[in-house]
């Protein structure tokens, strides 16, 4: 029996267990249990639920305030880890242990703060350097996608022959309606949550473009928006003049969601930076024509499923909206790539991935 112990700090409140990270975490945690020769262990605060068939290890920690609680994290897991005596630690998120006795498996899930110069990541490009020292040290690196791998290697200065590519997978939630749903008032999805660099800008512009051209669709925006970001959002839409076009719906719990992908004439997704990009993924299993921005992984994730514009071209993105909406051949031709594509997505093969991972070291 292997004891595999894995950091579960990213299921410490219910919202962060619906986002990228906690997904992640959480998906191994229901799939890993599986695997007779496998005992899991998980690194958890106090209070925190977890699926059925782990073990939870309690762990303390005591800055709430996120600039302090994250380079906490970092040095006190090291002590967690040596505590809990795992066969092999896997840490899932950006904080791998500084130093560890033990084997460690460490997920990289993109530098995009090293490679944005906006202010707002300032903090985070200090802390990298220190994640950047930690992840050099780990035994093997999980890395999301081929460009985080080669982001790893060329500005970390990780090792190739360390580096294990694995994809994500795809909640079961999402999937196609099994008749084609009854949508009165067209539209298309936008789904991210505010942050410099997701494509809020661009997504108007290209609103402004489709509504000038007559076509009736709207545009829904589902994503966080904190109370901080809301005002700079709404300056946005008011200088798109767009605003009557987009409704912004906040925080969509995922039964919901996978409803608006369903109705969606496509998911037009203007991100500049993605170290995976979730929303393709979940669009390719609803069946939804993608429509995205040829940067970072977005190419190699969604393939030939979707249109890929150059990046930041908002008028040849606003063209192939146009042209989706006009064209009923076209939207069925993406739909069905979008289907073919997204068996590469699958949670249990992603853990079965991880557990040979897990086995090599601990062999």
């Amino acid at each position: 029996m292997i004891r595999v112990v894995i950091d579960g700090a990213a299921l410490a409140d219910p919202y962060s267990r619906g986002r990228g990270f906690g997904r992640y975490v959480q998906s191994l945690l229901t799939s890993l249990p599986q695997m007779a020769d496998l005992q899991i262990g998980v690194l958890v605060l106090p209070g925190t639920e977890l699926p059925p068939g782990v073990t939870p290890i309690p762990i303390r920690r005591f800055n709430k305030h996120a600039l302090l609680a994250s380079p906490e994290h970092l040095l006190r897991l090291g002590l967690d880890v040596a505590r809990a005596r795992p066969d092999v630690f896997h840490g899932p998120t950006n904080e791998p242990p500084i130093a560890s006795k033990r084997p460690v498996v460490q997920t990289l899930h993109d530098i995009i703060p090293l490679l944005a110069s906006d202010p707002g990541f300032r903090w985070e490009r200090k802390l990298w350097r220190l994640r950047a020292f930690a992840m050099r040290r780990a035994d093997r690196v999980i890395c999301i996608s081929r460009w985080a791998a080669d982001c790893g290697i060329r500005y970390l200065g990780l090792r190739a022959d360390r580096i294990r590519v694995i994809y994500h997978g795809v909640t079961p939630i999402f999937a196609p309606s099994p008749v084609p749903p009854m949508v009165a008032d067209p539209y298309f999805l936008f789904v991210s949550e505010y942050a410099a660099g997701k494509g809020y800008p661009e997504v108007f512009e290209v609103m402004r473009t489709v509504a000038a051209s007559g076509e009736p669709h709207s545009l829904k925006v589902a994503g966080r928006l904190s109370d901080s970001n809301r005002p700079a959002v709404e300056r946005m839409l008011a200088e798109s003049g767009c605003r009557d076009r987009v409704e912004l719906l906040g925080y969509v719990p995922d039964e919901e969601l996978a409803a608006l992908y369903r109705g969606a004439t496509a998911l037009l997704f203007t991100s500049r930076r993605e170290g995976f990009g979730r929303p393709p993924i979940e669009a390719m299993a609803s069946g939804t024509p993608i429509i995205c921005f040829d940067n970072t992984s977005l190419p190699e994730i969604v393939g030939d499923s979707g249109i890929l514009i150059p990046d930041g071209d908002t008028r040849a993105f606003a063209e192939s909206a146009l042209r989706l909406i006009r064209d009923d051949g076209l939207r069925a031709d993406m739909s069905a790539r979008a289907l073919g594509r997204v068996r590469l997505f699958d949670w249990n093969r992603c853990a079965s991935e991880h557990a040979e991972v897990y086995r090599s070291l601990a062999g």
